[in-house]
Formats: C-alpha cells, sequence, structure tokens
C-alpha cells in the first residue's frame, strides 16, 4: 500500500473548484487521503475567526454545523481526489450526528471519514471527529455523487 497523500489546503481554491460554489466558512488545513475510501482533514480552531464572536460568548464553543461542513469537506476532497477536479458530492442525508465533547479555540479538529458505495452515485459515509485521540462526534451521512457537478438533479447549487 503506498502512503497517504497529504495535501496542505488553500484557504478555498481547492475546496470550491472551478464553479459558482459556497465556500467552505473555516477550511481544513490539511487533507490526506489514505484510500479511495478514506479521507481525514485536520483544521486548527483559532481563537480570532469571526464565526466564534457571539456563540456561547462566556465559553466559546466551535460550532457543530461546522463540524458536519468539515465532513463535506472531507468528502468532496475524497471525490476529487478519486473521481477528477470536476467530481461532486453533495449531502444527501444525515442519518445520525452525536456530539461527545466541545471543541475550543487552539483544539484542533481530526475528521477522519469512512466511506463506501450504498447504490449508483450514492456514497454511505461515516465520520469519527477527533480533538487530540478524544471523541469529539461521530456522524453519518450519505452523498450524492457525480463526475460533474452539472449532472446532479437542480445543479451543484441544488
Amino acid at each position: 500500500m503506498s502512503s497517504p497523500a497529504a495535501v496542505a489546503v488553500a484557504e478555498e481554491s481547492a475546496v470550491t473548484g472551478p464553479r459558482r460554489r459556497a465556500t467552505s466558512v473555516d477550511a481544513a488545513h490539511v487533507v490526506t487521503v489514505h484510500s479511495p475510501t478514506e479521507v481525514t482533514v485536520r483544521k486548527l480552531i483559532a481563537a480570532d475567526e469571526p464565526y466564534l464572536e457571539g456563540h456561547y460568548p462566556d465559553f466559546t464553543v466551535y460550532p457543530g454545523a461546522f463540524i458536519v461542513e468539515s465532513v463535506c469537506e472531507a468528502v468532496l476532497h475524497l471525490v476529487r481526489h478519486t473521481s477528477g477536479a470536476d467530481a461532486w458530492a453533495r449531502p444527501a442525508a444525515i442519518r445520525s450526528v452525536r456530539f461527545t465533547s466541545a471543541l475550543a479555540p487552539g483544539d484542533t479538529l481530526e475528521v477522519h471519514c469512512v466511506c463506501r458505495p450504498e447504490a449508483a452515485g450514492v456514497l454511505a459515509v461515516e465520520a469519527r471527529c477527533t480533538n487530540g485521540g478524544t471523541k469529539a462526534a461521530l456522524i453519518k451521512m450519505t452523498f450524492r455523487t457525480t463526475a460533474d457537478a452539472d449532472d446532479l438533479p437542480g445543479g451543484p447549487d441544488a
């Protein structure tokens, strides 16, 4: 087995691609593709990020929605790594989310996704999210995938 491919991620360009798309609020700093079915993203939660202002002001907590977004970002990287730069993965369903510990400024979120095809164009994903080895969340989702985002029903932004 070859060693994982680690890629330093530019703030938006590596995630968004050439089309009109929403950008990640808090893009991953490091992406590691382990195999055609496994990917890990890591990001440092910075205290000075504007999205943290007002989110529990007396006890700043990284929003759970951003952890889910990190799963989406990881899956998109994996799909583009295995299927090409025009490939797309769009969340179809969140099957379950269990947050088990809070993440705070200075923590490093690591999201490890195991993906398996469930049907043609459907990918089942189990994401284990940790901070320094401590479990932060377990997320199970399904994604619709395609080799070209324009082939998705409603287009890539639907």
